[in-house]
């Protein structure tokens, strides 16, 4: 399979991946996309002798991010007589398919610059035969993890999913930032989802890239 389950696509227009495996993924990680899932195969400091990322990376500064994917996710907060949803919960309808709902706190993207690892990951690639037509979609690299300090992750592949989300404890959702806190559980839900749900600091997505025919970089997704 060449491309990846659009379930872990969940961002495709900002070319973002959802890790909602929570798997131990690491910048430089090479993956291997295994039936449109990504698996670890190993990490470019640990598969290339000698080689460090140290100097080859950039950061951004942490900040706050709020995204319901192509505007096909209707939230609807507590409190309001209209929308039948009790004080302090959050209700989303999600309207199309393969939609998300992101609430993320304090997030920290970490990027390679490519420029500077190139030629030895193009040559990694070639004694491994990952450059080879039948390879080319399987193996992919880890260029860009996004951190963050907690948050909501929930991403619907069917539409018509109602969800309702309520604050654990005593925490009252009045809102939408109010799920980046972590401190989320699930009321109810019409149809199965995915989510990644974390009161603590996390890495819910990343982008990779893979080597196209012409040797050029492509980002995957």
């Amino acid at each position: 399979m060449g491309n990846l389950k659009r379930s872990q696509r969940v961002l495709s227009g900002l070319k973002l991946i959802g890790n909602f495996m929570e798997r131990p993924l690491k910048l430089g990680d090479i993956l291997l996309n295994d039936d449109g899932q990504h698996l670890i195969w190993g990490n470019i400091e640990d598969v290339i002798d000698g080689f460090s990322l140290a100097g080859k990376t950039v950061e951004t500064k942490k900040a706050d991010l709020k995204y319901t994917s192509d505007s096909g996710v209707d939230v609807n907060l507590g409190g309001d007589a209209d929308t039948g949803v009790a004080k302090g919960d959050i209700q989303l309808s999600f309207r199309t398919r393969n939609s998300a709902f992101i609430v993320l706190k304090g997030i920290r993207r970490v990027s390679v610059k490519l420029a500077l690892i190139e030629a030895q990951l193009r040559q990694y690639w070639n004694e491994k035969g990952f450059d080879k037509p039948g390879n080319r979609r399987k193996y992919h690299f880890i260029a860009e993890m996004v951190d963050a300090t907690s948050g909501t992750v929930i991403f619907s592949q069917e539409r018509g999913n109602t969800i309702v989300l309520s604050g654990r404890g005593d925490t009252l959702l009045k809102s939408i930032s109010d799920a980046g806190n972590g401190r989320v559980e699930y009321v109810s839900n019409t149809k199965s989802t995915l989510e990644i749900i974390s009161e603590k600091p996390f890495q819910p997505l990343y982008t990779a890239v893979r080597f196209k025919a012409d040797g050029s970089f492509e980002i995957v997704g």
